[in-house]
């Protein structure tokens, strides 16, 4: 999204609305491929708010689960 402007300064963001062709392919590019798409964890406005505050995110601040099946599994292997 281009603000006009490219001397590393803030510009302005675009007003104008969408075209309809623009909005059918923001459309097309927000759906999932295969239908399984969940929404974004860092999404959430708990996140948002502990972002705000600098705060640890709620989810690993009681040290649980992520969330994102990504947890890790430790073993003395």
């Amino acid at each position: 999204m281009a603000t006009g402007n490219d001397e590393g300064e803030p510009g302005r963001p675009d007003t104008r609305p969408l075209e309809r062709d623009e909005r059918r392919l923001l459309e097309e590019l927000e759906r999932s491929g295969d239908g399984t798409a969940r929404p974004a964890v860092e999404d959430a406005p708990e996140m948002a708010a502990a972002a705000a505050d600098d705060a640890p995110l709620p989810a690993l601040a009681d040290g649980g689960e992520q969330g994102d099946d990504l947890t890790p599994e430790f073993t003395d292997r």
